[in-house]
C-alpha cells in the first residue's frame, strides 16, 4: 500500500512538472510569425522605384510587430529600402493573412551604356551589356514596436522566417530627352520679359511721358519725310 502511494505521489510530481514545462514552452513560442508570397523573381527597372507585398501571419496566441528586410547580398545593390512595420494580430492565419508592403530602389546599373551630358540630367541609355540579376532574400522580422522601421535587423528586430528573391533588371533604351532644358529656357525668357517689364514701368511717370514724345515726334518726322 505504502508503495502504491509512493507511485502516485511519484506520477502527481512528474505530471506536475511536465505541465510546468509544457506552460514554459508555449510562452517562448508563443509568438511567430510566417511569410507567403507569389512570385520568388521580379522584373525591375533601374533607377525606378520598385514595391513588392508580401503576406504575414501569426498563428500564435501573441501578438506581434513584423516588418521586411532583405539579405546582406542585396542591400548592396539596393539604392534605398523603405519597409512598413505592422501589427500582426494574435491567431491571424494563413488564409487572412496581412499585407506587408516593402519598396527599394535600384541604382543604374548598365553604365556602360548610359552617356548624361549634365550631372544625371539630360541622359541616354543604350542596352548592350546581358541582363543583370541580383539574388538573395527577403528577410521578415519580428519587431519590438512600430517604432522600428526598415527591416534591417539590429537589437529592435530579429529575423523570422525569410523567402528567395531574384531581381531582374531591365535595360530600357531611350535617347537624350530635352524637355528639362526647354523648361529652363521658357522659365528664363518669363524672367526676362518680367524685368523688362518692371524696368519699363518703374521709371517715373515724367520720363515716360518724355518717351512717349519723343516716339511722337519720330513718328510725325517719319511723315513729314514721306510727304
Amino acid at each position: 500500500m505504502k508503495y502504491i502511494k509512493k507511485e502516485v505521489i511519484k506520477i502527481n510530481r512528474i505530471l506536475v512538472l511536465m505541465g510546468i514545462i509544457v506552460i514554459l514552452s508555449s510562452n517562448s513560442v508563443s509568438s511567430g510569425v510566417g511569410l507567403k508570397w507569389d512570385a520568388e523573381g521580379k522584373l525591375v527597372e533601374q533607377g525606378e522605384k520598385t514595391c513588392l507585398t508580401y503576406s504575414v501571419y501569426n498563428p500564435w496566441p501573441k501578438e506581434s510587430y513584423a516588418t521586411i528586410g532583405v539579405s546582406d547580398n542585396l542591400k548592396e545593390i539596393l539604392k534605398s529600402q523603405e519597409a512598413e512595420v505592422k501589427l500582426i494580430p494574435p491567431n491571424t492565419m494563413s488564409t487572412n493573412s496581412i499585407p506587408l508592403k516593402f519598396c527599394f530602389t535600384i541604382p543604374y546599373v548598365y553604365e556602360s551604356g548610359r552617356d548624361c551630358l549634365i550631372g544625371s540630367i539630360i541622359c541616354k541609355q543604350e542596352c548592350n551589356d546581358e541582363q543583370k540579376v541580383y539574388s538573395g532574400e527577403v528577410l521578415l522580422s519580428e519587431a519590438k514596436d512600430v517604432s522600428v522601421s526598415g527591416g534591417s535587423g539590429g537589437s529592435s528586430t530579429s529575423v523570422a522566417v525569410s523567402a528567395p528573391l531574384n531581381l531582374r533588371v531591365i535595360c530600357t533604351a531611350h535617347s537624350r530627352d530635352y524637355t528639362i532644358v526647354y523648361l529652363a529656357l521658357g522659365i528664363i525668357a518669363i524672367i526676362v520679359i518680367i524685368m523688362v517689364l518692371v524696368n519699363k514701368y518703374r521709371k517715373p511717370k515724367v520720363e515716360r511721358d518724355k518717351e512717349k514724345l519723343k516716339i511722337l515726334k519720330e513718328q510725325i518726322a517719319r511723315e513729314s519725310r514721306k510727304k
